[in-house]
């Protein structure tokens, strides 16, 4: 049943603005799901990477939005797990996708504290060819990502991840693991309650959980929500110990996995005229 709802979830956000001869196929709405979850995994590591710096007391010198980009992106990567493999490359895509899905930047873009969508992408490809240049050569091939850059990224990648793993040295755990509560509130919104299905399915929330309570010295009493927020979005409240991911970013990322689809539809259809 619950695997019936995911289909059933994603083919209804997929195929809302769609004719009934460009529905999304089985092997699509698939793709989407993953896709989905993966994104969510990514972003509740940036997320949780905070967290380490909140929890910690951690130093973080310049941008920290920038700082816990790569932090995450590394912390998947050394994890040594084919699954955080994949979904890197697939937060890559999102990144990618984010950034196509806006018709103009705007100034209060360059005023934000994250960098701009594009320039997340290349960063997380960037801490990938670092760390894996053969495992990932595909993915950077398909993106034209220079040579030049590669060789830097390498010893970027092996900096930064020094610099990190100093800082959490002595807060690894030796044994035993820390208490951290999961939970996902209803909806509210039987047209959003599907994705929300989705991310429970895939026990998101408990994945990026255990990654982080089985390795840190966390106080117990951390808490991981999956809620409605009226928007896509994903944050930490430091002084409460909660992380919030909200049900409408597993929604816009079925969204703009949507509308990849649909774009390479239409240019296999102008090709063939």
């Amino acid at each position: 049943m619950a695997g019936l709802a995911v289909s059933v979830a994603l083919g209804v956000g997929m195929s809302a603005a769609r004719a009934e001869d460009t529905q999304p196929t089985p092997e699509q709405i698939e793709e989407a799901r993953t896709f989905t979850v993966n994104n969510a995994i990514f972003i509740l590591f940036h997320e949780a990477g905070h967290m380490l710096i909140s929890e910690f007391g951690l130093p973080v010198l310049g941008r920290e939005e920038d700082a816990v980009d790569a932090l995450s992106a590394i912390l998947m990567l050394e994890s040594d797990s084919d699954e955080f493999d994949k979904a890197i490359q697939d937060s890559a895509d999102g990144w990618f996708l984010l950034d196509e899905s806006k018709e103009e930047i705007a100034d209060s873009d360059f005023l934000d504290t994250h960098a701009l969508d594009r320039q997340r992408a290349y960063q997380i490809v960037c801490m990938m060819t670092g760390a894996d240049p053969e495992y990932f050569k595909k993915f950077a091939d398909s993106l034209d990502f220079p040579d030049s850059r590669r060789e830097e990224c390498a010893y970027e990648y092996d900096r930064t991840k020094q610099s990190w793993f100093g800082l959490l040295q002595p807060h690894l755990r030796e044994s035993g693991k820390s208490k951290i509560t999961v939970s996902y509130q209803p909806a509210g919104d039987e047209a959003l309650q599907p994705f929300a299905d989705i991310l429970k399915e895939a026990q998101v929330l408990e994945v990026v959980a255990d990654s982080f309570s089985e390795i840190y010295k966390l106080d117990d009493g951390i808490r991981f929500t999956g809620k409605a927020c009226g928007e896509p979005n994903a944050y930490g409240h430091p002084e409460e110990r909660e992380i919030t991911f909200c049900y409408e970013m597993a929604l816009q990322h079925v969204v703009l996995i949507d509308g990849f689809f649909e774009r390479e539809r239409r240019e296999k259809k102008n090709k063939k005229k």
